[in-house]
């Protein structure tokens, strides 16, 4: 089974989009009923699924994995928690050498499909898992299994990235290795029907930061900035929509989060995110916010902070210009497509679930975070953003 690919299968699965950015990604509503099909297309007997407890039941994609009992053998790697510890991915190793699966599955949110990943790549490397994520050179080893995996939230873009994130001692790691990259992906957004608002807030938010993150990014490409635009033109109405009603139950408002987000993480896949997600994890880390509200408190003065780049704190290749050009554009997609602002339509969007609406608002004492936000600045992800950030930048937001 090592190194191989599942067969791309659209013309065989009428009803469902082909997503870009991906050798085998499709989205549509049911796509997870094809899961035993991709598997006995593989010669998957063996099928590990990991997930976590609340949204594997609430989802109902525990439906289709009782399926797969009928034609695999199946076991679970379950429990998986919220930004995921080094004792879990240790557990999750222990169960792939353990079991051997021809593939493993990972169906839930962010934190499920980033356990699956590390997992399925640590199992077959010669390295503790910790060294692994500390010095990801040491990863070279190929998988030994297949990797499928299904979200059952429209946010992390996890399904479509070759990285994942992992806290060890409360900081965070990332996993950023070619084996990463899932062999199947199933976007079903009858799987996100029942998220409570607040988490799809959140994923929706970190959809949206990833897709303005992409489009600014110095390793933006034409083909990135393309499909992080394109993930704009999907997001932004649905958000808006969501915004206004105040869920997220519309058919339509959960097609367009869905197919959004997977466009803005084939975007982030070839870019990586900058300065929005750097300045996020110590937020999530030690006030235990979620992850997407994290990264969403730091959009708005990011963009605004940008709109006033100049040569001289200017990363971007191509110049301040086209940084100011870049934001202008976000802001344009936004209001055309949601008839207000990214901070109008992030803030209310942050209010409907009960979050504070400004970073200002969390009122951080400076003695406290000046450290933890200014070291974020000199994180990977921060040296990909367009505009050099300072200590001073990090000073105005906090008491």
């Amino acid at each position: 089974m090592s190194g191989t690919m599942l067969p791309v299968l659209p013309g065989a699965w009428p009803g469902l989009i082909r997503l870009p950015g991906h050798p085998a990604a499709h989205l549509g509503a049911g796509a997870a009923a094809r899961l035993s099909d991709a598997l006995a297309a593989l010669g998957a007997d063996r099928v590990l699924v990991v997930h976590g407890q609340t949204s594997y039941l609430r989802s109902g994609a525990d439906r289709s994995v009782a399926a797969l009992s009928e034609r695999h053998t199946v076991e679970h790697f379950d429990g998986v928690r919220p930004n995921p510890g080094i004792e879990q991915i240790r557990a999750g190793v222990d169960a792939v050498r353990r079991f051997a699966p021809h593939a493993v599955v990972g169906i839930g949110g962010g934190s499920s499909l980033d356990v699956a990943k590390t997992i399925a790549v640590l199992a077959a490397q010669r390295h503790d898992a910790e060294e692994c994520l500390r010095h990801t050179e040491v990863v070279t080893e190929r998988r030994e299994c297949a990797l499928v995996l299904l979200p059952t939230t429209a946010g992390s873009g996890s399904e479509m990235t070759r990285f994942a994130t992992v806290y060890i001692e409360g900081r965070k790691h990332s996993l950023d290795v070619d084996q990463a990259r899932a062999d199947l992906v199933l976007v079903d957004t009858d799987l996100t029907a029942s998220l409570p608002l607040g988490d799809s807030v959140a994923s929706g938010l970190d959809a949206l930061s990833q897709a303005v993150e992409s489009y600014w990014s110095v390793a933006a490409t034409d083909v990135s900035r393309a499909l992080a635009l394109n993930a704009l033109d999907r997001l932004v109405p649905a958000l808006a929509r969501a915004a206004d009603t105040g869920t997220f139950t519309d058919p339509a408002i959960r097609v367009g989060t869905a197919h959004g987000a997977s466009l803005a993480g084939a975007a982030i896949d070839l870019t990586r995110t900058t300065a929005a997600h750097a300045l996020s994890y110590d937020l999530t880390a030690r006030l235990g916010l979620a992850h997407g509200i994290a990264v969403a408190l730091n959009l708005p003065w990011l963009l605004e902070r940008h709109a006033t780049v100049g040569a001289s704190d200017c990363r971007h290749p191509r110049g301040a210009s086209a940084v100011r050009d870049a934001v202008a554009v976000i802001e344009d997609v936004t209001r055309n497509r949601a008839g207000r602002s990214v901070r109008q339509l992030v803030e209310q969007l942050l209010i409907r679930a009960g979050q504070p609406a400004r970073i200002e608002d969390l009122a951080l004492p400076a003695e406290h975070w000046r450290g933890p936000l200014t070291e974020a600045l000199a994180s990977g992800r921060a040296t990909n953003n367009p505009c050099l950030l300072t200590e001073a930048d990090v000073l105005q937001l906090l008491r």
